[in-house]
């Protein structure tokens, strides 16, 4: 398999959203026993930071015009995915990285389910009874169970992504696609300065 060559914004935000999106994920065990207060609270502020990060990743997305790659919901971009798809069932990894293709609309799928549980989690932050948001009321109250239970059930989703994303990236790099060097670390060769 050929090195897959990232550019440097999309390799510092993806360790950016790597990061706080996976603390969020485990962090989130812990944030409904009323033991753990402290865990909840370190949940929220690492929530709204992982928000920004994403709407940094937004923008980024629109302005190095990767739209194409993670939302290839047109006739070329889904057949370029049910080829992925035969490769897969092959017994073979399709190329890894910025394709269009299975990899890209993973990707993509990943994106918009983080996007839900940060929009929700924002949303949760203004609403929660007693905290530092806008609302004490009862309508708040009601507002705050009904946006974490959409939470919640956005963030099973986050874990099915992030269990098939991790285990694909290991895949890769077990089968000699240097996937970590290269979104972690960069390549080495010109072309990726370019980008």
């Amino acid at each position: 398999m050929q090195e897959t060559s990232w550019n440097s914004g999309t390799r510092w935000l993806h360790i950016g959203l790597s990061t706080t999106l996976t603390f969020e994920l485990f962090g989130g065990f812990w944030v409904s026993d009323q033991n753990t207060r402290m865990y909840f609270i370190i949940h929220e502020w690492v929530g709204l930071l992982a928000a920004a990060v994403l709407l940094v990743e937004w923008l980024w997305i629109y302005a190095d015009g990767q739209s194409s790659v993670l939302f290839p919901w047109n006739t070329n971009g889904l057949s370029m995915m049910k080829a992925d798809m035969a490769i897969l069932f092959k017994g073979r990894l399709p190329q890894a990285g910025r394709t269009v293709g299975l990899p890209g609309f993973w990707h993509g799928i990943g994106i918009l389910t983080m996007t839900g549980l940060a929009i929700t989690g924002v949303l949760i932050f203004f609403v929660i009874p007693g905290g530092r948001g806008a609302s004490s009321s009862s309508a708040g109250a009601a507002a705050f169970t009904t946006l974490s239970g959409v939470h919640r059930y956005i963030s099973y989703m986050a874990w099915v992504y992030w269990i098939a994303h991790v285990s694909a990236a290991v895949l890769h790099q077990t089968q000699g696609d240097p996937v970590f060097r290269a979104i972690f670390l960069g390549t080495k060769d010109a072309e990726d300065d370019r980008h």
